[in-house]
């Protein structure tokens, strides 16, 4: 386990790092601690294993029955636009400051009108989107402008719905949005206290009302009446998420005596055991209403890799592969004996050998993982390399830039550069290489580096993860 511990103990310095001399006023979970929630969460999960589906590498409670918005979020086919930026609500647990209106934005990525909106999603191939804010209602007029063009567009082929903390909601409003096409909209009735009457108006009105918000842990009985009475009105889904900390919210999480854990983000454990909690209550008292943990594991693994998946096909070469995080991987030989490769190349269609990049100057050959056996014959080195890719207004200092035409009046970039750089490896691991890259995970990857750094970039980890 040397590798999983070097690397949870970088995850805690990091944490360290990011929150400088508040660090020691935060109430860190202890390792005995850790232990009693995990094995308390664990009981809860196993007195409902009858009565729900987990998915997602069992990241996601209860699968049974989502709204068609959250499966395209777990497909990687969803785009989220933040419409405005600003919001009217004061929610303690909020990640991030929402001040000032600004123009709709996703993925660093400015639409100054709804067209460059609808051809970004038509070249990218998003099956949802959503509008996000800070509010909506805010910029209720933009809504609609840009809710118009999606639906004039795409007709009822695109999924679209709109998160809203409904304060400045009416039922004329939501009508409006009822008539433009909006399939489903999700309250944070966190932000007004639980009251459900915004809530009620939605339904009946659009046709899926859902409500979405942090399990807060000193909330749960707030939490479980609002659940109770939304259900009988005929709430559609109710999802519940996993509350974490941020420099931006410290203040106010730090007053509420929260505990934490570490992790890739700081987050709270007694928040997921508070969503399993109100699972298990809906269960126990028999309440008709689909409930949804989505848990920070989820989010931090399945949205970023869905959209490095939409993004790397754009850029892939053919002797690079996707990996199932979104990675691109480059894969290499360093050669021993060239007369021997050249016969063993000759014996490939010419198919396979369009697929294989020979960099004979340089003593490498590129190829995908299914060829490496082949060559392992003449292979003294096997170099490994994975690819990020991220969105760009314009080019900048990245070398490796490709275009995305928008519009004849607008482009994006894909900047793209190696998060992992010729990771060397001898021949005789390449048996424990070919596992990982085909979804197996033997024990070795938690022990050697090397191996655990490759194992990070080729496979979405499985299930909620382990507190300290």
């Amino acid at each position: 386990m040397n590798a999983l511990i070097k690397y949870r103990n970088d995850l805690v310095e990091r944490n360290r790092l990011e929150y400088g001399v508040f660090y020691d006023q935060l109430k860190w979970l202890g390792y005995y601690e850790g232990i009693e929630l995990e094995a308390e969460r664990d009981q809860i999960l196993e007195r409902l294993k009858d009565n729900i589906q987990t998915g997602f590498k069992e990241t996601k409670v209860d699968t049974s029955n989502l709204s068609p918005g959250c499966r395209l979020c777990g497909a990687g086919e969803w785009s989220c636009l933040f419409i405005n930026n600003r919001c009217n609500a004061h929610c303690f647990y909020c990640p991030a400051p929402q001040e000032t209106i600004g123009v709709p934005e996703t993925q660093t990525i400015d639409f100054h009108t709804p067209e460059e909106y609808v051809a970004y999603i038509k070249k990218m191939g998003f099956k949802g989107v959503s509008f996000s804010g800070g509010e909506p209602f805010l910029t209720f007029d933009r809504v609609k402008t840009f809710l118009k063009a999606l639906r004039d567009s795409f007709g009822n082929e695109l999924y679209i719905w709109m998160y809203t903390n409904g304060i400045l909601s009416t039922p004329k409003k939501l009508q409006e949005l009822a008539e433009l096409g909006l399939n489903e909209i999700r309250f944070d009735i966190g932000a007004t206290n639980y009251n459900l009457k915004k809530v009620k108006q939605a339904i009946g009105i659009i046709p899926v009302v859902t409500v979405e918000v942090p399990a807060v842990p000193d909330e749960l009985e707030q939490l479980k009446k609002a659940v109770k009475e939304s259900a009988e009105a005929g709430l559609s889904h109710l999802n519940l998420h996993q509350m974490r900390l941020t420099p931006y919210n410290l203040p106010k999480l730090l007053d509420r005596n929260f505990q934490f854990a570490h992790g890739p983000r700081v987050t709270l454990p007694d928040s997921e055991i508070t969503a399993l909690k109100i699972l298990e209550y809906t269960k126990q008292e028999q309440i008709n209403l689909p409930v949804n943990y989505c848990s920070y594991a989820y989010k931090s693994r399945y949205q970023k890799s869905g959209f490095r998946n939409k993004l790397a096909p754009f850029i892939v070469k053919p002797f690079e592969e996707i990996t199932e995080k979104g990675y691109i991987r480059n894969l290499a030989i360093v050669v021993s004996d060239w007369q021997q490769f050249r016969q063993l190349f000759a014996q490939l269609p010419e198919s396979e050998q369009s697929k294989i990049q020979i960099n004979e100057p340089q003593g490498k050959v590129l190829l995908k993982a299914k060829m490496l056996e082949r060559f392992l014959p003449v292979t003294k080195e096997i170099l490994v390399s994975y690819t990020n890719m991220r969105l760009s207004e314009q080019t900048g200092d990245i070398p490796d830039v490709s275009r995305i035409s928008l519009t004849s009046a607008r482009n994006i970039y894909i900047e793209s550069g190696f998060v992992v750089n010729d990771l060397s490896l001898r021949p005789n691991l390449s048996n424990l290489l070919l596992q990982l890259i085909n979804g197996k995970k033997p024990k070795e990857c938690f022990e050697d580096e090397q191996l655990f750094i490759i194992w990070q970039h080729e496979q979405i980890e499985e299930g909620l993860p382990e507190y300290f």
